[in-house]
């Protein structure tokens, strides 16, 4: 099939579902890519678990990424909830833990996707729960319209910013809380964006150096609980 396909449309992007490592999927004969479960459920511990470490959302990320090839990496499919899971906002009912979540999608290697819903923090349990109708008359309220302008944001920098885009981090562990997790991102041209997501229940000295991209939590080179920092350095 994938032959026939590619002879019709041969840049058509042929995505698989498969929830554990799919690299016997990905050498080059059947899928271009697939939906990136392990990742999404590593991102999930993390966030959910407080006992965990930072070395332990590194190891995730690391692994993630070193399962499959540079180009299943450039194009893998993103995800922090579907129509198969409960939904992001179900598991924490905290906006700030939501969009730290959120940052490590939009600035991570491969293809971004929100289900939708989740641009409004839309809340779900396991299917069918996580399918509930889109609700249309509430969007309009000053509540759902921030939480879709701090989308917009996330999407636009994806967009602009070359560092986002970018295959290349490195976590440097420059700060000594356990859960105050960084990586850098490097584009080609050596511009660096960082990271930091303070995953903590304690308030993180980080310095005001660099340009602030997206924030939550933060003033003054301190990052409280559960904040959220990235900018240009």
């Amino acid at each position: 099939m994938r032959e026939h396909l590619k002879k019709i449309k041969p840049d058509i992007y042929l995505l698989g579902e498969i929830w554990h490592d799919a690299s016997q999927w990905l050498a080059g004969d059947e899928y271009d890519s697939v939906m990136n479960y392990p990742l999404m459920s590593g991102i999930h511990d993390f966030f959910l678990d407080r006992t965990m470490g930072k070395d332990e959302f590194e190891y995730m990320v690391n692994r993630c990424y070193t399962m499959y090839m540079q180009q299943n990496n450039n194009v893998l499919f993103n995800l922090l909830d579907s129509h198969d899971t409960e939904r992001l906002m179900n598991r924490f009912h905290d906006l700030d833990r939501f969009y730290q979540q959120l940052a490590v999608l939009f600035t991570l290697p491969g293809s971004p996707c929100i289900y939708y819903g989740t641009e409004i923090a839309m809340e779900g349990g396991f299917d069918p729960d996580c399918r509930r109708c889109m609700p249309w008359d509430q969007i309009g309220t000053e509540e759902n319209q921030e939480r879709i302008r701090q989308i917009k944001r996330l999407i636009s920098l994806r967009k602009k910013e070359e560092t986002f885009r970018s295959l290349h981090f490195h976590f440097p562990g420059r700060y000594e809380n356990r859960r105050c997790a960084e990586y850098i991102k490097l584009d080609e041209e050596g511009r660096k964006t960082e990271v930091i997501l303070n995953c903590s229940d304690e308030a993180a000295k980080v310095g005001e150096a660099g340009e602030v991209l997206f924030a939550r939590n933060y003033q003054n080179g301190i990052l409280e609980k559960n904040g959220t920092l990235i900018r240009r350095i």
